[in-house]
């Protein structure tokens, strides 16, 4: 802007400020009342000079490195929508900024074809954009009216700014204080104001997501229930995000929710029963019974149906110090895994599983695509959350696909997804397939082995090319994903018989790991307290305990299904009794029933149901080894031979291995 254009601007701007009354603004929308406001207040308040050049503050290093500190959780957060905004508008010549609550930018995104004019322009990190040294902008006006704002070129303030066109909108944190503005602007728009309405809408929508993303990790400490008008259609506009204690008093939420509530209720609930009507017991059997799955919730003063996914408590992350102190810490049993804090519930004290947690670790940031082996329900799906959960992909999405539980006519559309009207009965607009909504984060292939061959090539291409071609699509989306893959077939025997692609199980496999049994687990007893804890929270009795001679029942048993089968069962015995202690004759049949056979019945049952074991004279001297080994303490030599404390008792006393000193 030349010296006669910057001398009209502040002409204008003067006369709106002292309200003459002859129209004399640059544009219509000078007659709003929040511009003309924010223009008495860079007058009268600040004081600022429309017309006169000035430098603009710039944080020192130290200022920016205390306000990047100070904001270091917020901008983990809010990247990954920043990155993503900046894909939707960089083509167009916008740069992304993200400025503190007092208009310090922290965070900036520079298009692709962006000049050095942006930076001669305050569109770079440490620039303050607050309107008391800006006077009216996109960012500083934002943090005053408390809401999102377009500044359209001679809407600024400063004839050194009228330039730009900012489209800006703020982000609250759970207490609703302003904590950051969200901005993207432009050098090159038309006069048309209307013609920022599209980014204008892309700015308030990533704000409203970055906002609930940090909602959702400021509260992860309590139980969290997202609630949604539809089972399908989940936005963050509409989506409730509710945060309760162990009572079911609401202790948080997200904004959506609070102005939902406050407006349609006048009040904000106190509790879970006083919103929805049920119990708090209630909703953790109802979620535990249908894991993951949205649960029909009905607002009790209302009436309205809404759906809500209910997410456990997350446990805070080590700090660097108590990682080293618990590393170091190599004589404490379970030290490793808690280390790794993620992988607590799968791996408690065994041995072999802390080996390989800590192996796993190591590897999920190094981008080498993962493959668990086990038998059905070792908790293969539970380890790929845990991984995710401690890589560095953690805040974007973990999506799982089951190859075995969907119709071999429907994996290629759910894996690749379609554009519209790419088959009969496709939906109206499409659908991302999971490849696409792992996009950025990890992609859990579980029984990999039953993935139909064709399929097999299209996944090795998208492997390779890191590129998805949607059905019915003619160009192919980049994709970046981690991929950890599991089965509980013999993928090599598979590949003999041609229904597994050899270069496929390569490219997957660039780590395998096989988890045991929960059988074969050292630390079986830890496992079934866990879970029956657990169990007994998810029906309202956390104090519930099982007898001495049920427990050793459980510990025996062979698991077939293994964890899941134990949580079940114990799910079973929690729910059909009133007792405060766990009897045999609380279990499902099959368990109960095996420990009240005759001697000369169950052998022939658990032989069936056991994995087969080595002779009694092998055993017997393997066992006396181990014994002799450890000095005949019990415990450890089980775990030499991985088998649980109990079964390892009843061996000894079926081959007769009686320790020294009890000896006649």
């Amino acid at each position: 802007m030349n010296i006669s254009e910057s001398g009209s601007h502040a002409a204008a701007i003067w006369r709106v400020v002292e309200q003459n009354p002859v129209d004399t603004s640059p544009t219509e929308a000078m007659k709003d009342d929040w511009l003309r406001q924010s223009w008495q207040r860079s007058v009268r308040k600040h004081p600022l000079d429309p017309g006169r050049s000035r430098g603009r503050r710039v944080l020192t290093a130290a200022e920016l490195s205390e306000t990047s500190d100070r904001m270091g959780e917020f901008l983990d957060v809010a990247k990954p929508h920043i990155d993503d905004l900046d894909r939707h508008v960089s083509s167009a010549n916008y740069c992304v900024l993200l400025t503190d609550a007092y208009g310090s930018t922290i965070d900036y995104r520079k298009g692709h074809d962006a000049d050095d004019r942006f930076g001669n322009a305050g569109v770079r990190v440490g620039i303050c954009w607050s309107e008391e040294e800006e006077g009216t902008c996109g960012i500083g006006t934002t943090i005053i009216d408390q809401k999102p704002t377009l500044v359209h070129k001679a809407e600024h303030f400063r004839a050194d700014n009228t330039a730009l066109s900012c489209s800006a909108a703020p982000v609250f944190n759970v207490e609703d204080e302003l904590i950051a503005v969200l901005n993207a602007s432009t050098l090159y728009s038309p006069y048309n104001r209307d013609s920022q309405a599209l980014v204008f809408h892309f700015v308030n929508e990533k704000a409203l997501q970055i906002e609930n993303a940090y909602a959702e990790r400021s509260l992860q400490r309590h139980w969290r229930l997202s609630v949604s008008p539809r089972i399908d259609n989940r936005s963050p506009e509409t989506d409730w995000l509710l945060a309760f204690n162990e009572s079911g008093e609401l202790v948080g939420s997200n904004r959506p929710a609070r102005q939902h509530l406050l407006g349609n209720l006048g009040r904000l609930p106190v509790s879970i029963e006083d919103l929805f009507g049920c119990s708090v017991e209630t909703l953790f059997a109802n979620a535990h019974a249908a894991p993951g799955l949205a649960l029909p919730l009905r607002v009790a003063s209302t009436g309205r149906l809404l759906y809500g996914v209910l997410r456990a408590p997350v446990r805070p992350r080590p700090t660097l110090q108590s990682t080293l102190l618990a590393s170091a810490a190599v004589a404490a049993p379970g030290a490793e895994a808690r280390a790794h804090p993620a992988f607590d519930h799968l791996a408690i004290a065994d041995p072999r599983l802390q080996d390989i947690v800590a192996t796993a670790c190591r590897l999920v940031n190094a981008e080498i695509p993962l493959m668990l082996l086990g038998e059905t329900g070792t908790g293969k799906e539970a380890f790929a959350k845990a991984l995710h959960a401690h890589s560095g992909r953690r805040e974007r999405a973990f999506v799982a696909l089951n190859c075995a539980a969907i119709p071999e006519t429907l994996i290629e559309s759910e894996l690749f997804g379609y554009r519209d009207g790419a088959f009969t009965g496709a939906r109206a607009r499409g659908a991302k397939g999971k490849i696409l909504q792992a996009d950025g984060g990890t992609l859990f292939l579980d029984e990999i082995g039953d993935m139909p061959l064709l399929l097999q090539s299209r996944l090795l291409r998208v492997l390779a090319e890191g590129e998805v071609l949607a059905l019915g699509a003619e160009e192919p989306c980049h994709v970046n994903l981690h991929v950890v893959c599991a089965t509980h077939q013999a993928l090599d025997e598979l590949m003999r018989a041609g229904r597994f692609r050899e270069d496929l199980y390569y490219r997957l496999s660039g780590a395998v790991f096989q988890l045991p049994p929960l059988r074969d687990r050292a630390d079986i007893a830890e496992v079934i307290r866990r879970v029956l804890h657990e169990e007994g929270t998810a029906v309202g009795r956390p104090w519930i305990e099982i007898e001495r001679e049920a427990f050793e029942l459980l510990e025996a048993h062979p698991w077939p299904g293994n964890i899941r089968q134990l949580r079940h069962a114990l799910r079973y015995a929690c729910t059909v009794t009133d007792a405060q202690r766990l009897s045999l004759k609380c279990f499902p049949p099959d368990i109960a029933l095996r420990a009240r056979l005759p001697v000369a019945v169950a052998p022939t049952i658990a032989a069936r149901m056991e994995p087969p074991s080595p002779p009694d004279t092998v055993l017997r001297e393997r066992m006396l080894s181990a014994l002799k080994h450890h000095h005949w303490h019990v415990t450890p030599a089980a775990q030499q031979l991985g088998v649980p404390r109990s079964t390892f008792y009843r061996h000894m006393k079926r081959l007769e291995i009686v320790p020294p000193n009890l000896t006649d």
